[in-house]
């Protein structure tokens, strides 16, 4: 059964490249995801359970729903000569706000000191003499209020760098304001205790720089070190996958081992749910970020974003990113939400293409949860960011370029029409 699952997997990543033969194309992302995933899954040196032939189904059907998605974004967009007449040459977009971003990075780098007493407070209340665990113990506590209003910070932080990296900088002064922002927003991402907030920054700085057309090999090797150094470290901080008293190959060893479980954990974790016959929640995972707001504001006891822990045979908490809609809706539920998912993300690619500054943000936002859809469901447990994000880009790129008309000069009259769009 693996050869003919791994053949249907090759066939759509290759059916998907012949659509849009752009690795940048997020149909041919997914599939490809889904594709490495299962070839590492099958022929991986560890002891792991099956999959049975309906998770796989399910699999496919979700990258065909995706692809599915695609295909309406891209018929959409070939059916408009406006948007396809950008396609090829970026639009030279001016910076929004200049004066903006600086206020953005004052606060965040004013606001750091405060977050690294309360990060101290969370420890001492823990009990654990180890700073990392402790830290996290308090974060992912049910009736923790975490940094408060001040985690609101880290939010405005990570949005000054993307804008940093979005935006011409003119001058030796806005590289460094930039370089300086990117140094605040990982500290405050260390100080969340999760690797994904570290893996969220670095794909959204290469989403970007892919749109912009300024990546090459040495920034894709730098990212890939930056990504494997903190993943080391919070292995060997929180003691998964690492131990600070080991040497330097047992480290290596047992964090190797830790990351291929990350990887080939959540695929028999969801095998588990899909033959559990779970009644459906409707919403109830979809859409815990909202409703976690809600029951924070009536002073009612949060749910927390833990998932159960299950064995297969070793212990995992993540389900991939289906889990969420399945549980939610079902195999249909699953199907209609990423053929949505894959329409929005082909539409932000395709628009960012353009040169449009909002869309490049979108879609080097959309490609974090995309690229860890394998692995945990980042669409909808972070939706109250993903809202935020949203909100502020377009506050930002539309709401601010249109009141600073003094610096839209040199732009085209049909570029300005865009931006108003």
């Amino acid at each position: 059964m693996s050869v003919v699952i791994l053949l249907a997997l090759g066939g759509l990543t290759v059916a998907n490249y012949r659509t849009c033969p752009d690795v940048r194309y997020p149909p041919f992302i997914m599939s490809t995801l889904w594709l490495l995933a299962m070839t590492i899954y099958y022929v991986a040196p560890m002891e792991i359970n099956g999959i049975g032939i309906l998770t796989a189904l399910i699999f496919i059907a979700t990258i065909l729903a995706f692809s599915g998605g695609g295909q309406l974004a891209l018929a959409f967009h070939n059916s408009n000569s406006d948007i396809q007449a950008t396609g090829s040459t970026p639009v030279a977009w001016a910076a929004a706000h200049s004066r903006l971003k600086k206020i953005f990075l004052t606060l965040s780098a004013a606001t750091l000191p405060l977050v690294i007493e309360k990060a101290f407070q969370m420890v001492s209340q823990s009990g654990s003499e180890i700073f990392f665990i402790g830290l996290r113990t308090e974060l992912l506590a049910a009736d923790s209020g975490g940094y408060g209003l001040l985690g609101y910070i880290a939010v405005l932080s990570f949005f000054t760098t993307f804008l940093y990296a979005i935006e011409p900088r003119s001058g030796i002064g806005e590289k460094l304001q930039s370089y300086l922002s990117l140094a605040i927003s990982l500290v405050y991402a260390v100080l969340s205790t999760g690797r994904s907030t570290i893996v969220f920054i670095l794909v959204v700085l290469m989403g970007i720089a892919f749109m912009r057309r300024k990546s090459n090999f040495t920034r894709v090797v730098l990212t890939a070190f930056v990504f494997f150094l903190f993943f080391g470290f919070f292995a060997i901080a929180t003691l998964k996958g690492g131990d600070p008293d080991a040497t330097w190959a047992e480290n290596i060893s047992s964090i190797g081992e830790s990351l291929l479980v990350y990887e080939i954990g959540p695929l028999p974790a969801f095998d588990q749910v899909a033959r559990a016959d779970l009644p459906l929640e409707y919403g109830k995972n979809t859409l815990i970020g909202p409703l976690n707001l809600l029951r924070g504001l009536a002073g009612m006891t949060r749910v927390s974003r833990l998932r159960e822990e299950v064995h297969v045979p070793f212990p995992t908490n993540v389900y991939t990113g289906i889990n969420a809609a399945y549980r939610d809706f079902g195999v249909p539920g699953v199907v209609l939400v990423f053929f949505l998912v894959g329409g929005a993300s082909t539409y932000f690619y395709l628009r960012g293409l353009a040169g449009d500054p909002l869309y490049i943000f979108c879609y080097a936002v959309s490609l974090y949860p995309l690229l860890l859809v394998t692995f945990s469901d980042e669409y909808f447990d972070p939706m109250n960011a993903w809202i935020m994000y949203g909100v502020a880009a377009y506050l930002y790129f539309r709401r601010v370029r249109a009141v600073n008309t003094t610096e839209w000069s040199g732009i085209s009259p049909f570029a300005r029409s865009l931006a108003n769009r």
